[in-house]
């Protein structure tokens, strides 16, 4: 990536101009670059879909599926999405994406107050996102971590249970198995389906390992289980969904409900960011302020 001066976007018919602040990284940023993403983008490209800004002195955040590491980005103004003032921008940026996708994912599920749900990567941007979402929806939370050291910012957030990977089989037998599991790994699918009681839902949102293990349908028959795929991206154009879900967490962000901020860093350090953002050790968003 390399950092240079660009034409100044022209907004066109139904778009306006945001004057960015901060830009949260995702997963999927990593992934389009490698040019292994759902969404195919010929480079050269400007990376980021997750930016929060201005727009005539308001504050919104707008999501798109690249451009967003930038100073000023053209964007539908049917894409802002309003934000809270009690929020600072690093806290906004860390909001749209992980949080959308905790809401719609676990409603895609169709999770029930009482329900057990196991969030892989409890510590992570969209874990910590899902710990919250789910509480407030009535769940009980077993929350997965890759280090020990994260798992108190996951207790912090309010789940139930705690774990790392290493002992998360023996910490599943202590409960019984659970109901649903916010799959992400990618290739602990086979486990997470040991995981779950019969009618279990597991939802498949991502492979951040880098491996996607094959599913036996058999496996399936045996509990009645169900394996959903997610991918936020197509949902954004459903508009009651999305105010369904806005109507929803709005309210309770700076509440019960704060987005996670990890490392921010600069904006002329925005590799430094992607690399952060692949380093294990790190916990909740990796944010570039502008």
């Amino acid at each position: 990536m390399v950092l240079k001066e660009v034409p100044e976007p022209a907004p066109g018919p139904g778009e306006v101009l945001l004057e960015v602040e901060a830009v949260g990284l995702n997963f999927a940023d990593h992934l389009m670059r490698l040019g292994g993403y759902l969404t195919r983008v010929r480079p050269p490209f400007t990376p980021g879909m997750e930016a929060v800004g201005r727009v005539g002195g308001r504050r919104y955040a707008a999501l798109m599926p690249y451009g967003a590491l930038a100073e000023r980005v053209a964007v539908p103004e049917e894409a802002l999405l309003p934000l809270p003032e009690a929020l600072s921008w690093e806290e906004a940026a860390a909001f749209p994406v992980s949080f959308l996708t905790a809401y719609l994912a676990l409603v895609r599920a169709q999770a029930r107050p009482g329900e057990w749900v196991l969030v892989q990567a409890a510590a992570g941007a969209l874990g910590t996102a899902a710990v919250q979402v789910a509480k407030a929806l009535g769940l009980r939370v077993l929350g997965a971590a890759s280090r020990p050291e994260k798992l108190p910012l996951v207790q912090a957030l309010g789940a139930d249970a705690l774990t790392t990977y290493e002992a998360l089989p023996e910490k599943v037998r202590e409960l019984g198995s659970v109901d649903l599991v916010l799959e992400v790994r990618g290739k602990a699918v086979e486990e997470s389906l040991d995981f779950l009681k019969p009618k279990g839902r597991l939802v498949y949102i991502g492979a951040a390992e880098g491996e996607v293990a094959p599913i036996n349908p058999l496996r399936l028959m045996r509990k009645n289980l169900a394996v959903l795929g997610f991918w936020l991206a197509p949902l954004l154009r459903e508009r009651p969904l999305l105010e369904e879900a806005l109507g929803f967490l709005l309210p309770r962000l700076g509440r019960e409900m704060r987005p996670v901020v990890g490392a921010v860093f600069p904006f002329a350090e925005a590799e430094a960011a992607f690399q952060a953002l692949l380093d294990r050790g790190h916990t909740g968003k990796i944010v570039v302020r502008l």
